[in-house]
């Protein structure tokens, strides 16, 4: 079986529970051709005790475990102060949120000698994940009431859990930053994290 011309298309649908006495969680689910089940959860409330950090947890049989941890904006975790685990190492993230060109702003991810280029398109509807020879784009789906819209994947050559993994965990952060609007938007906030930062 040739996998390198072959395309999976997936589905992943926006859910949220909420029970007593527990936190309430939120995030993506569904299935992913082969690869079977995926979950990404993350806390939709703010907890004062992580210090306006916030975490995505991604999670499936046949996937690596994956934890993206940032500043909380908008809800989610952000690009700023970022940490990306994937079956417990770390991944080197790098962006520069005031570069005024596309792929000067898009995200860089280092993860075990492989390049991935993370980048926004069409006004921050299509998120691409690009290494080598493969490519997994994600973008919205249908709106189903009242879950919200489906998160629509796509990926091209010989694609693994691992790439699926940050492709994913990313549909669950605040990455507005890597759009041209989000850098002019995000500026002031880049500032206030600045100076934030320096007082800690």
């Amino acid at each position: 079986m040739d996998t390198s011309s072959e395309s999976l298309k997936f589905e992943l649908t926006p859910y949220s529970i909420s029970i007593k006495k527990e936190l309430p969680k939120a995030g993506l689910r569904g299935d992913v051709g082969d690869f079977g089940s995926v979950t990404v959860e993350r806390c939709p409330i703010y907890r004062p005790l992580e210090k306006g950090m916030d975490t995505v947890r991604l999670s499936g049989p046949a996937f690596p475990e994956a934890s993206f941890r940032g500043k909380r904006r908008s809800g989610r975790p952000s690009l700023f102060k970022a940490e990306l685990t994937i079956d417990g190492r770390p991944a080197e993230l790098r962006f520069n949120a005031r570069a005024l060109r596309k792929k000067d702003r898009a995200l860089r991810v280092a993860y075990e000698g492989r390049e991935y280029v993370y980048s926004v398109e069409d006004l921050g509807r299509v998120r691409v994940l690009e290494r080598e020879g493969v490519r997994v784009t994600m973008e919205p789906g249908q709106y189903i009431p009242p879950a919200g819209t489906i998160s629509a994947g796509s990926a091209t050559g010989p694609v693994d859990a691992v790439d699926l993994a940050i492709a994913i965990v990313l549909e669950e952060v605040d990455t507005d930053v890597l759009t041209l609007g989000g850098a002019a938007l995000s500026s002031p906030f880049a500032l206030m994290q600045h100076f934030s930062d320096k007082s800690e």
